[in-house]
């Protein structure tokens, strides 16, 4: 979102959010609040957007309620969707997916991702394609299909290495795709594959400082650890357990690794680790057990099982696997809740489309009554000088002709004294279609001007052709046969046209041309003095 096209109030506001955010700030829901109502009083798509999608992240950041996080990550979605902002309903639609996983519905996590990804097609975004490819990849790995999913996190490790060193988050996601990496390397037994990943890590600790990027320390050390248990170093072991133990207690959000930490413990479950595996559950079980997400406490239960089954404790793997059965009940409707929401999700978007369509036909018939001549329908002088502007200006740049003509009906306010105004109006609005027709036949622009006067513009168009659709028009009036005055004297409604046709030079304006119209207007009518002499259409040139 281009946040240089607001006012210097609204940009403090979005910066500050950014602020709050980095800083992991639970003032950005009020500074969030304050964005809201300059979003909505603007009617900015972008930024209301904006304003749901970091408000749902919030929400789900501080765990203040997880129905309102949902519910604004859909209005962001179709915010997003009216505003074209791709890059951020990219994000929008990684966000639902995450949401899907971290709740075991892997089939509406890819069907968003998915949309992420085809979303992503619009822009280039190395960072967002290496992210969605990422989360892909996790999909297949909770699934169990390891070789598609490392296929997977290489290309998305391989996008973000394409982006730049400078990004803020750049040595931070590069060493969480080769931590993936090696994880499913190890998960598929492949030594070689862990260790080359860690290399790789190892090589971005040279080249940069991440020690402000702590969201990395904790995968770091779980392959670290994996990679010990694996070369049978006891002493490195050690000494690698007791610093994942340390970093997960002093750890925010645990749970954003509860997969990580699922694949991890079964690794060390299998390799006989079993007292550090269950140190590192009963480190992250406190914060599970407070977490809405039923498949986190479903994780952390198997785990559990998988470690008595190994001790041969039977009495506490069938205690567990009752809660099993419970948290599985629980998840199915956790599930189904998901499945509910993705389709409230679409309902929510069709619904916002709906009322969006309803304000933008609202706001056409409003622009519609301000441009239009509510008597004949025509465009009224307001979209005249608009337009007259435009075009003048775009003849004159491309050394194009360009004609204003002038008409009004003859002898008119003779007709509406004695017909009366309702008449008057009724001739008016008659001439006023004929005008409109010829118009539209020929592409050419046509207004009312101002009591019986109308105008007409026409781009690109040579002596003959103006000439042309101008007697047209005077002959299609005369076959309204709108009498005038004694019928016996055949005397119908007419018109008088005047023109001025010439491409526009330096130091010329549209006021030459509206004059020069005007003008032979006036001769026209003088003609009419002249017995003989009389004619509907001047044209003249400047």
């Amino acid at each position: 979102m281009d946040i240089g096209k607001y006012d210097s109030s609204t940009k403090e506001l979005i910066e500050k959010v950014y602020e709050q955010k980095l800083n992991i700030s639970e003032e950005v829901l009020d500074t969030l609040a304050r964005l809201k109502e300059v979003a909505y009083e603007m009617e900015d798509f972008a930024l209301q957007g904006f304003v749901h999608f970091h408000m749902a992240d919030a929400l789900y950041t501080f765990e203040k309620g997880y129905a309102s996080f949902r519910e604004n990550l859909a209005k962001a979605i179709s915010f997003f969707e009216l505003a074209g902002e791709n890059e951020l309903l990219a994000r929008a639609y990684n966000y639902v997916a995450v949401d899907a996983l971290n709740n075991g519905s892997f089939d509406v996590a890819y069907l968003y991702l998915m949309n992420a990804m085809h979303t992503c097609e619009k822009i280039e975004n190395n960072y967002l394609l290496s992210l969605i490819n990422n989360n892909i990849g996790q999909v297949y790995a909770r699934m169990h299909s390891y070789e598609k999913a490392i296929d997977y996190v290489r290309e998305g490790t391989r996008l973000q290495g394409l982006s730049s060193k400078d990004d803020f988050y750049y040595y931070q996601n590069m060493i969480n795709g080769y931590f993936s990496e090696g994880m499913l390397s190890a998960l598929m037994g492949d030594v070689e594959g862990a260790k080359k990943a860690n290399a790789e890590i190892a090589k971005l600790e040279e080249e940069a400082d991440i020690s402000n990027t702590p969201s990395v320390f904790i995968p770091l050390s779980m392959l670290r650890v994996i990679i010990s248990v694996f070369e049978g170093s006891e002493e490195e072991f050690e000494a690698r357990s007791k610093d994942i133990i340390e970093k997960l207690q002093g750890a925010y959000r645990v749970y954003d690794f509860i997969t990580d930490i699922e694949d991890f413990c079964h690794i060390l479950i299998d390799h006989g680790k079993l007292d550090t595996a269950q140190e590192v559950i009963n480190v992250v079980k406190s914060t599970v057990e407070t977490s809405p997400v039923i498949l986190m406490k479903k994780i952390i239960s198997s785990l559990e099982i998988a470690i008595f089954e190994k001790m041969g404790d039977v009495e506490k793997v069938n205690l567990h696997l009752r809660e099993q059965y419970h948290l599985a009940e629980q998840q199915q409707d956790e599930q189904n809740r998901i499945y509910q929401y993705s389709i409230d999700l679409i309902n929510i978007m069709n619904n916002q489309r709906k009322e969006q369509e309803r304000i933008r036909l609202e706001n056409k018939m409003l622009q519609s009554q301000v441009e239009k001549d509510p008597l004949t329908g025509l465009a009224n002088r307001l979209k005249f000088d608009q337009l007259i502007s435009s075009m003048f200006e775009n003849a004159k740049e491309h050394k194009t002709l360009f004609a204003v003509s002038i008409m009004d009906i003859d002898m008119f306010k003779d007709y509406n004294d004695t017909y009366g105004h309702l008449a008057g109006d009724i001739c008016l609005q008659t001439v006023a279609n004929v005008i409109q027709d010829v118009s539209d036949r020929h592409g050419v622009f046509c207004a009312r001007y101002g009591g019986d006067e109308f105008v007409m513009l026409y781009e690109r168009k040579n002596d003959e052709e103006v000439k042309n659709i101008a007697h047209e028009l005077g002959k299609r009036v005369l076959e309204e046969d709108i009498a005038f005055g004694d019928t016996d004297k055949n005397v119908r409604v007419s018109i008088s046209q005047g023109i001025c046709n010439s491409i526009p030079a330096e130091g010329q304006s549209q006021n030459d041309f509206l004059n020069e119209a005007d003008n032979a207007l006036y001769a026209v009518k003088k003609s009419m003095d002249t017995p003989g002499e009389r004619e509907s259409v001047r044209l003249v040139h400047l």
